[in-house]
């Protein structure tokens, strides 16, 4: 009797003894015969998404590896490269993609099934990319110590948040075509302005405690991106004070984007409702072509911001060939200005060539409206040439004028080529005592607009001479001489503006 009990357990206890399986086969680099190596391979229960942690091993040196053991049922299988980006192609899951660092098994991948027998799973993983950022303040210093958090499309965090180094850069790896936000925190909750270096463009995004968050969609392909957030209200350490309207006047530039820059004048006029004071400002800087460009934008300066509507011009031509009739104006965008304190500034731009932000140091100041200068300061001689200067005949092309010395003026020409395209030159010349000044104008190529800006490929190179004959501080007249195509000629020219307590 007992050995026909003994026999019937056996025979219940057989299927059991067999109602597993194994896997084996090899991950190799897509596209090449050679392992990648070391590589955790992980079971997931294709029902749950939970891992089973029984059933992880390492691949061998030559990329081979077996799970045996394995209950009968369905799984998803994860192929982690330890740390390093790679993403999976393998026999079973066709086109599907999987990044190796935390994807949900329960929605990607291929199911395998086990059922008493033993399965070949041989792995492709290809090479795929970094998620990169730098967090740094509004003057483009590194913050290091930053939080960069990362959510999924339904608001709940997604694995692992990164802290930024040394340099404010922080880096990880790109996942599977999902939704993302991002987000950056530096100390205390801070506003940040996002520059995103993609098709995905967020121009001035509030990021307070509220939450906010950008969104990120790859959806088709895995893409790599670099973006940079600037930190708006985290410890900037330049101080922000108020200062003697006229100050602001002069010249501002990036230094990272030498090669462009501003024309502020703070004029001697007030606002249209009697508040601040009428501001120009001049941007010299270069289309999406790569040709020189400028715009001209008037606006009111309150305190220390103002708002300019920029005009782009187009069609006229150089010289005896202008005809003011021939110039075509239009609306080009809008400038925000914020002046930090008398030697720096924030500003923030969109228009037909697109938008962003800058960060602008002083590059010159109206000699004795300098930063130095008692508030009350006023000036007059060569200071009081200061300002914008035109003929009223050739209404569309005109001279900007800086006294940066006692003597010395910085001349901006902003004009046309004899193809009918803006150009703009420069140059400083000394004011002699019969009120002569010659200046060696220089102008700029290789420049682009916006972020394809490279400042080691502007180039200036001498374009001619233009002589000026100054009849006190509101007429005058100037004369030119250049090789072909630009020639010799000569015009007269009056006061278009005058400075903030730089008048005659």
């Amino acid at each position: 009797m007992k050995r026909i009990a003994t026999a019937l357990l056996l025979l219940v206890l057989a299927p059991l003894a067999h109602a597993e399986g194994s896997i084996d086969g090899w991950v190799h680099v897509h596209g090449h015969h050679y392992p990648v190596y070391p590589v955790t391979i992980r079971l997931f229960d294709a029902n749950t998404g939970e891992i089973v942690p029984e059933f992880t091993t390492e691949n061998r040196a030559d990329g081979t590896y077996e799970i045996s053991g394995i209950p009968n049922g369905d799984y998803k299988v994860h192929y982690d490269a330890h740390g390093d980006v790679w993403r999976y192609i393998d026999e079973l899951a066709g086109n599907d993609v999987c990044d190796n660092a935390g994807c949900d098994m329960t929605k990607h991948g291929a199911v395998i099934h086990i059922e008493d027998n033993n399965l070949t799973l041989n792995t492709n993983l290809k090479e795929g990319v970094m998620m990169t950022g730098t967090v740094t303040d509004l003057f483009h210093r590194p913050l290091a110590g930053a939080t960069v958090e990362f959510f999924d499309r339904n608001g709940e965090p997604h694995c692992c948040e990164r802290t930024t180094d040394e340099n404010g850069d922080w880096s990880r790896p790109l996942y599977f075509p999902e939704s993302y936000y991002v987000m950056a925190r530096y100390k205390e909750p801070s506003k940040y302005r996002p520059k995103l270096y993609s098709n995905y463009n967020c121009s001035g995004c509030d990021v307070a405690d509220t939450g906010s968050r950008i969104t990120f969609d790859f959806y088709t392909a895995f893409l790599g991106m670099k973006h940079r957030l600037e930190i708006v209200e985290a410890d900037p350490e330049i101080p922000v004070e108020a200062v003697a309207r006229q100050k602001y006047s002069g010249s501002w530039y990036n230094p990272e984007r030498d090669g462009e820059g501003f024309i502020v004048e703070v004029l001697d006029r007030p606002g249209a409702e009697g508040v601040g004071s009428q501001v120009v400002v001049f941007w010299f800087t270069y289309d999406l072509e790569g040709n020189q460009a400028w715009m001209v934008g008037t606006g009111e300066l309150v305190g220390r911001k103002a708002q300019v509507q920029f005009e782009s011009t187009a069609g006229a031509s150089f010289g005896s060939a202008f005809d003011p009739d021939d110039v075509e104006r239009e609306a080009w965008g809008s400038l925000n200005l914020e002046f930090l304190n008398c030697g720096d500034a924030f500003a923030e731009y969109g228009g037909s060539f697109g938008s962003g932000q800058l960060s602008l140091v002083r590059l010159t100041a109206i000699e004795g409206l300098d930063c130095g200068a008692p508030d009350d300061a006023a000036v007059e001689g060569t200071a009081a040439l200061s300002g914008a200067w035109y003929n009223e005949q050739r209404d569309g092309l005109g001279f900007i004028m800086e006294a940066v010395s006692e003597n010395e003026l910085l001349v901006y020409w902003f004009t046309y080529d004899t193809d009918g395209k803006q150009m703009w030159l420069l140059g400083t010349g000394e004011v002699n005592p019969d009120q002569t000044m010659t200046v060696n104008m220089l102008r700029a190529s290789g420049g682009a607009f916006g972020d394809r800006f490279v400042a080691e490929d502007v180039v200036l190179e001498p374009w001619g001479d233009v002589t000026f004959q100054f009849d006190g501080c509101t007429d005058g007249s100037y004369s030119f001489i250049a090789p072909e195509p630009y020639g010799a000629g000569g015009y007269a020219m009056g006061r278009l503006t005058e400075l903030k307590n730089a008048g005659c």
